[in-house]
C-alpha cells in the first residue's frame, strides 16, 4: 500500500510558484550534452513550507520514470519533508536548456524502501490535466554499476532551477553500510552537494541506472554513494516500476536481478 507523503494544496500552491519563480534562476547552464532524454526527465523536487511563511525551496531531485506519474527519488527526501512542507515538482515544456514554462506537480503516495533509502511516488498535475503530455520519462535500467564506467548525474541545487550536470565514474560496486542504518551499492566520484539527493545516475546510453542518496564526508569526502535499480528490481517491480530490458552482453556482465 503506498503511504501519503503529502497534503494537497492545488490553486494556493500553483500562485506560491507563480510569485516566487522569479526568483530562482541564477544556476549555470550544465554543460554537458549526453543523455538528454534523462537530463529533461531529472526533475527538482520543490519543499513549500506549512506554516505562514511558506517559503518555497529546492529540497531534492528526482526522475521521471513513466509518462503516468512515476517519481524515483531518495527516501529520505520524502520523509524529511512530511511534517513540515508539502512536496512537488517542476516538469519543463522542453529540454532544460530551452523551457519556456514549467508546470506544477503535486507528489501525493509514495512508497518506500528504507534500508536502500529509495522511494518511488506518484505525481499529479497541481493545475490542468493537460500537463500530463509535458512528462518525459527516463529509460530506468535495472544492471550493474560497472567499476571504472563513466557517469553523469544531474541535479538541482539551492535555490536556482538550472540543473546542475556532473561527470565522474562509478568507484565501487560494494554494499557500504551507512550509519543511519540504510546501505548503498555504489560510489562514485562525483561531489555531492545539498540537492542533489535522489538525483539520477546516468549511464554514457543515456540509460537511468540508479540515484544518489548520499554525499561522503570526512575520509570519504568527493565521494558520493547511491542506491542502484539492479540492487532494487524487485521493490521496483512490487511498486509498477518498469525498467528496460537487458541488453545484449557486451561487457561480460551478470543479468540484472529480479
Amino acid at each position: 500500500m503506498f503511504r501519503s507523503a503529502v497534503r494537497n494544496v492545488g490553486w494556493p500552491l500553483t500562485l506560491q510558484l507563480a510569485l516566487w519563480w522569479p526568483l530562482l534562476l541564477g544556476s549555470a547552464w550544465p554543460q554537458a550534452t549526453v543523455g538528454l532524454t534523462a537530463l529533461r526527465s531529472a526533475v527538482p523536487l520543490l519543499c513549500t513550507e506549512n506554516h505562514q511563511a511558506a517559503r518555497t525551496r529546492v529540497r531534492g531531485t528526482g526522475v521521471i520514470a513513466d509518462s503516468g506519474g512515476t517519481l524515483l527519488t531518495a527516501a529520505h527526501v520524502i520523509q524529511e519533508a512530511r511534517s513540515e512542507c508539502t512536496l512537488s515538482v517542476l516538469i519543463p515544456d522542453d529540454e532544460w536548456s530551452r523551457f519556456r514554462q514549467l508546470h506544477a506537480f503535486l507528489i501525493r503516495d509514495c512508497r518506500l524502501h528504507l534500508s536502500l533509502d529509495l522511494a518511488v511516488c506518484r505525481i499529479r498535475p497541481a493545475e490542468s490535466s493537460r500537463d500530463w503530455g509535458y512528462l518525459r520519462p527516463a529509460r530506468i535500467r535495472a544492471r550493474v554499476a560497472v567499476p571504472g564506467e563513466g557517469v553523469w548525474i544531474t541535479a538541482f541545487t539551492g535555490w536556482g532551477l538550472a540543473p546542475l550536470t556532473r561527470s565522474g565514474h562509478i568507484m565501487g560496486r560494494q554494499i557500504y553500510q551507512r550509519r543511519d542504518g540504510c546501505y548503498c551499492d555504489f560510489a562514485t566520484d562525483i561531489t555531492a552537494a545539498e540537492g542533489m539527493s535522489g538525483s539520477p545516475v546516468i549511464a554514457d546510453h543515456g540509460e537511468v541506472i540508479g540515484v544518489l542518496t548520499l554525499a561522503g564526508a570526512r575520509k570519504f569526502r568527493g565521494v558520493s554513494f547511491g542506491a542502484s535499480f539492479e540492487e532494487a528490481a524487485a521493490f521496483l517491480k512490487a511498486a509498477g516500476v518498469s525498467t528496460t530490458p537487458d541488453l545484449p552482453d557486451v561487457n561480460g556482465l551478470p543479468p540484472a536481478r529480479r
